[in-house]
């Protein structure tokens, strides 16, 4: 390997902190077409059309500069920091990418390599071996922090049963299970904080847990009555927000025929997994007995390390055409498949007495004849 090499090699942890440390003044210049949300710069994806807010960038705090895309990210699309960016935005390979962060810093690109001393480079390495410990136990404790006051809200929260919340779900053609109840992990708040709007608006608000069973996040579907009185989504800003940490986990809906928790799970029992809260609730009333649960995102679903004994994992996935879907659920198949779990997938028909169907919940719409709404 030669001196540049080396040189190249030697201060990448330089370089990666000091790049991400320009997160707010850079992630404003690579995608123009976000916005600023306090301490994350808001986008719509890698594409940058500005027609959603599926993406965000740390832009302070142990994560900064560390951006995730919770829609329906391209493979290698769904997170990563900002030589990612640079790479993905200015079409450039993971090396170039580098080079040009070396460069927006000052450092000596390849072609100009500077001697550096083993004493030179053990200091530096330490230096960086230092700064990942501090980041990694600041970020364990920001994680911590988040999952604290997401659990807050959620435990403030009321039961579901005759709440806004319930209704907005039977609004949609979705019904308590047998037992005559929706999920426990749904709840309803009437006052959850929206950060975008600034204001406390009502809100069903779901727990996210690990497979082991600790709490790490929450879901919220913020909700509004129309003229009408019937209780619908939020038809303005964000609609479905993340308290907490969400990645790796799900929103538990049912436990299936044995009632075990994740962990005590029967050997090869199936476990049914969809993208959306609602989604969940209609699997819940076609298959009563099934073991569910709710990624939140689909590429989250490839993150979940389920149990050893977890060995078969249907997808309930929606009639997505866009190739950034497509792509999103191959690679969490793949991601699966390569723990050893089996993977399947079930997707509702494109059209149900006329009626075309996106999604789970479209399906059971269109199979329910006079489904209770605003009630």
């Amino acid at each position: 390997m030669n001196a540049p090499a080396r040189q190249f090699l030697s201060d990448t942890a330089l370089v990666v902190d000091g790049i991400n440390a320009l997160a707010d003044s850079l992630a404003p210049e690579l995608l123009p077409n976000g916005r600023r949300n306090g301490t994350k710069w808001m986008f719509s994806g890698i594409a940058d059309t500005g027609q959603s807010e599926s993406a965000w960038v740390n832009l302070s705090g142990p994560r900064i500069g560390h951006w995730t895309d919770m829609g329906n990210a391209a493979s290698g699309e769904e997170k990563g920091d900002m030589i990612d960016l640079i790479r993905l935005k200015l079409g450039l390979s993971p090396r170039d990418a580098f080079e040009e962060a070396r460069r927006r810093l000052g450092f000596p690109v390849a072609g100009a390599p500077v001697q550096m001393s083993q004493a030179e480079k053990q200091r530096r390495a330490e230096e960086a071996r230092l700064r990942a410990e501090a980041r990694e136990r600041e970020d364990q404790a920001e994680r911590d922090k988040k999952a604290k006051r997401a659990k807050f809200l959620w435990v403030g929260a009321q039961p579901i049963a005759g709440t806004p919340a319930s209704r907005y779900l039977k609004g949609r053609g979705l019904l308590p299970g047998k037992a005559g109840v929706f999920p426990n992990s749904y709840r309803f708040a009437p006052e959850a904080y929206h950060g975008e709007l600034q204001e406390k608006l009502p809100a069903m608000v779901m727990i996210i847990a690990t497979p082991t069973g600790q709490q790490i996040g929450v879901q919220r579907v913020f909700l509004a009555q129309d003229d009408a009185g019937r209780w619908g989504k939020l038809r303005r800003g964000t609609t479905k927000m993340i308290m907490g940490n969400f990645w790796g986990g799900f929103i538990p809906v049912n436990r299936g025929k044995s009632g075990k928790p994740m962990g005590g799970m029967p050997a090869g029992e199936p476990i049914y997994v969809c993208e959306g809260p609602e989604d969940a609730v209609a699997i819940r009333m076609i298959k009563p007995d099934a073991r569910i649960i709710c990624s939140v995102s689909l590429p989250n679903i490839g993150a979940i390390v389920l149990p050893k004994q977890a060995t078969s994992l249907v997808i309930v996935a929606d009639r997505d055409d866009k190739p950034t879907a497509q792509d999103a659920l191959e690679v969490a198949i793949a991601k699966q498949q390569a723990r050893g779990v089996a993977v399947s997938i079930v997707m509702p028909p494109a059209e149900v007495n006329g009626r075309k169907v996106k999604d789970i919940n479209d399906w059971v719409l269109a199979l329910t004849s006079a489904p209770e709404r605003g009630v």
